[in-house]
């Protein structure tokens, strides 16, 4: 895997560390901290800093949101030490085979435990009504979450978003007027970001999407699509 060159915001860290995120953003940088040292060690940082404030305040129980992303976080913590006991050689581990590594981190652990897949070949990719675009919806119970494929060389319509959106490129890569993002890296995007992803030409680009409010397309025809794509 190449290294990683966009990590999401630092608010959206802190966010993460508090448990306050929408689960489907949770689990876009759960996944992100199984590949990104540098963003786990900037979350624990958040979450010494909120341990260290919640000692002068009042008990109070764990909303079902912070329950749920404290969860996903003890999930993400046991599956990086079960990797650390898998031989380098096994191709369950966190990190693809060599010969594509640059190219593609695998499935991370919190998504198998969803989708009981160790490959993307294998998942149950559904057709959408757009050109060159599938994708697998996830029940986070809170946001929208979903993988997507985007065929290599196609575009993704234009859009902006209503909410926050965060994306991790788990294969392959795209370009957008923000930069280019492969393997590893997330776009962290706000109500601000009017794009359009191109997949690059090579290969199909698979990524793990979580949204708290629908994207806005530009243009009627997407418009049009949009109530049947679900985004």
């Amino acid at each position: 895997m190449s290294r990683i060159e966009h990590h999401p915001n630092e608010d959206t860290l802190l966010s993460y560390a508090a448990g306050s995120l929408p689960a489907a953003l949770a689990l876009v940088v759960g996944c992100h901290l199984q590949f990104c040292p540098q963003c786990r060690t900037a979350v624990r940082a958040g979450e010494s800093l909120g341990g260290e404030l919640i000692t002068a305040l009042t008990p109070k129980a764990l909303s079902e949101r912070a329950r749920t992303n404290m969860l996903q976080r003890l999930d993400l913590q046991q599956a990086q030490g079960e990797a650390q006991s898998v031989p380098a050689g096994d191709v369950v581990t966190t990190i693809a085979e060599s010969e594509s590594a640059h190219t593609k981190v695998g499935v991370p652990t919190l998504l198998r435990k969803m989708l009981h897949e160790q490959d993307f070949e294998a998942l149950p990719w559904k057709k959408t009504i757009a050109p060159g675009l599938k994708q697998i919806i996830l029940d986070c119970g809170e946001g929208q979450a979903r993988l997507l494929r985007i065929a290599a060389g196609q575009k993704m319509p234009v859009h902006s978003h209503r909410g926050s959106e965060l994306t991790l490129i788990l294969s392959g890569g795209y370009s957008d007027k923000l930069g280019q993002f492969n393997a590893g890296d997330v776009a962290d995007l706000d109500g601000s970001t009017e794009h359009q992803p191109l997949a690059d030409d090579d290969m199909d680009c698979i990524c793990l999407a979580g949204m708290d409010a629908p994207l806005v397309f530009k243009g009627w025809l997407a418009k049009l699509v949009q109530p049947f794509v679900g985004m």
